[in-house]
Protein backbone atom coordinates (compact mmCIF):
# COMPACT_ATOMS: atom_id res chain seq x y z
CA UNK A 1 0.00 0.00 0.00
CA UNK A 2 1.62 3.09 -1.26
CA UNK A 3 1.14 6.00 1.67
CA UNK A 4 2.37 9.90 0.53
CA UNK A 5 5.12 10.75 3.19
CA UNK A 6 4.27 14.40 2.46
CA UNK A 7 0.42 14.03 4.09
CA UNK A 8 2.20 11.82 6.87
CA UNK A 9 4.67 14.13 7.48
CA UNK A 10 2.03 17.40 7.31
CA UNK A 11 -0.35 15.68 9.22
CA UNK A 12 2.84 14.85 11.94
CA UNK A 13 3.70 18.27 12.22
CA UNK A 14 -0.07 19.49 12.24
CA UNK A 15 -0.33 18.14 15.85
CA UNK A 16 -2.16 14.56 14.26
CA UNK A 17 -0.36 11.44 15.80
CA UNK A 18 -0.42 7.67 14.54
CA UNK A 19 -1.34 4.94 16.45
CA UNK A 20 -1.94 1.10 15.94
CA UNK A 21 -2.78 -1.51 18.66
CA UNK A 22 -0.69 -4.57 18.78
CA UNK A 23 -2.16 -7.75 19.58
CA UNK A 24 -0.09 -9.02 23.06
CA UNK A 25 -1.09 -11.82 25.50
CA UNK A 26 -4.36 -11.15 27.14
CA UNK A 27 -5.21 -7.85 24.92
CA UNK A 28 -3.39 -5.16 23.35
CA UNK A 29 -0.89 -2.53 23.83
CA UNK A 30 -1.67 1.03 22.16
CA UNK A 31 2.06 2.57 20.43
CA UNK A 32 2.68 5.82 18.73
CA UNK A 33 3.95 5.35 15.24
CA UNK A 34 6.17 7.53 13.62
CA UNK A 35 5.04 8.89 10.17
CA UNK A 36 7.94 6.93 8.53
CA UNK A 37 6.62 3.32 10.06
CA UNK A 38 2.78 4.02 9.28
CA UNK A 39 3.31 2.30 5.19
CA UNK A 40 5.81 -0.82 7.10
CA UNK A 41 2.96 -1.29 10.09
CA UNK A 42 0.19 -1.70 7.81
CA UNK A 43 2.07 -3.77 4.98
CA UNK A 44 3.25 -6.08 7.64
CA UNK A 45 1.57 -5.71 11.21
CA UNK A 46 3.05 -8.78 12.71
CA UNK A 47 6.36 -8.17 11.65
CA UNK A 48 6.36 -5.13 12.59
CA UNK A 49 5.07 -5.94 16.26
CA UNK A 50 7.90 -8.64 16.22
CA UNK A 51 10.28 -5.93 15.58
CA UNK A 52 9.04 -3.87 18.46
CA UNK A 53 8.90 -6.37 21.18
CA UNK A 54 12.51 -7.74 20.00
CA UNK A 55 10.89 -11.42 18.68
CA UNK A 56 11.23 -12.85 14.90
CA UNK A 57 7.85 -13.06 13.46
CA UNK A 58 7.07 -16.18 14.51
CA UNK A 59 8.63 -15.94 18.12
CA UNK A 60 5.79 -13.42 18.22
CA UNK A 61 3.08 -15.02 16.82
CA UNK A 62 3.61 -17.73 19.43
CA UNK A 63 3.80 -15.67 22.22
CA UNK A 64 0.79 -14.15 21.26
CA UNK A 65 -1.03 -17.60 20.23
CA UNK A 66 -0.02 -18.90 23.84
CA UNK A 67 -1.05 -16.31 25.63
CA UNK A 68 2.48 -15.77 27.15
CA UNK A 69 2.74 -18.89 28.39
CA UNK A 70 5.76 -21.10 27.84
CA UNK A 71 5.03 -24.65 26.63
CA UNK A 72 6.93 -27.25 27.67
CA UNK A 73 10.04 -28.42 25.06
CA UNK A 74 9.75 -32.13 26.18
CA UNK A 75 8.41 -34.44 23.81
CA UNK A 76 5.96 -37.50 25.07
CA UNK A 77 6.37 -41.25 24.75
CA UNK A 78 4.31 -40.84 21.06
CA UNK A 79 6.96 -38.27 20.15
CA UNK A 80 4.46 -35.11 20.30
CA UNK A 81 5.48 -32.30 21.95
CA UNK A 82 4.19 -31.99 25.79
CA UNK A 83 1.17 -29.38 25.64
CA UNK A 84 2.22 -28.47 29.29
CA UNK A 85 3.06 -24.85 30.12
CA UNK A 86 6.47 -24.29 31.90
CA UNK A 87 5.34 -23.29 35.86
CA UNK A 88 5.77 -19.94 37.33
CA UNK A 89 2.96 -17.89 35.20
CA UNK A 90 1.66 -16.62 32.23
CA UNK A 91 1.81 -13.23 30.23
CA UNK A 92 5.30 -13.20 30.18
CA UNK A 93 7.15 -10.47 29.21
CA UNK A 94 9.03 -10.84 25.42
CA UNK A 95 12.45 -10.82 26.81
CA UNK A 96 11.47 -13.11 29.56
CA UNK A 97 9.02 -15.46 27.25
CA UNK A 98 12.16 -15.78 24.92
CA UNK A 99 14.29 -16.43 27.31
CA UNK A 100 12.59 -19.07 29.08
CA UNK A 101 12.26 -21.48 25.65
CA UNK A 102 13.43 -24.82 26.09
CA UNK A 103 12.49 -24.89 29.53
CA UNK A 104 10.27 -27.62 30.77
CA UNK A 105 7.02 -28.15 33.12
CA UNK A 106 7.00 -29.63 36.16
CA UNK A 107 6.17 -33.17 34.64
CA UNK A 108 9.09 -32.85 32.56
CA UNK A 109 11.76 -31.46 35.22
CA UNK A 110 10.77 -27.55 35.19
CA UNK A 111 10.30 -25.83 37.83
CA UNK A 112 8.24 -27.73 41.01
CA UNK A 113 9.06 -30.52 39.91
CA UNK A 114 10.15 -33.74 42.07
CA UNK A 115 11.36 -35.58 39.00
CA UNK A 116 15.54 -35.82 39.37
Amino acid sequence: MAIDRNTLDTLNNAGIGFWANLRIPGGGRDIVLKPQNVEKYLADKDGFAAEHFGLTKEQYQDWVANDGYVQCSAHTTSGSRCKNHVSGGSHYKPEDWKKMQGEYCATHGGPGSTVK
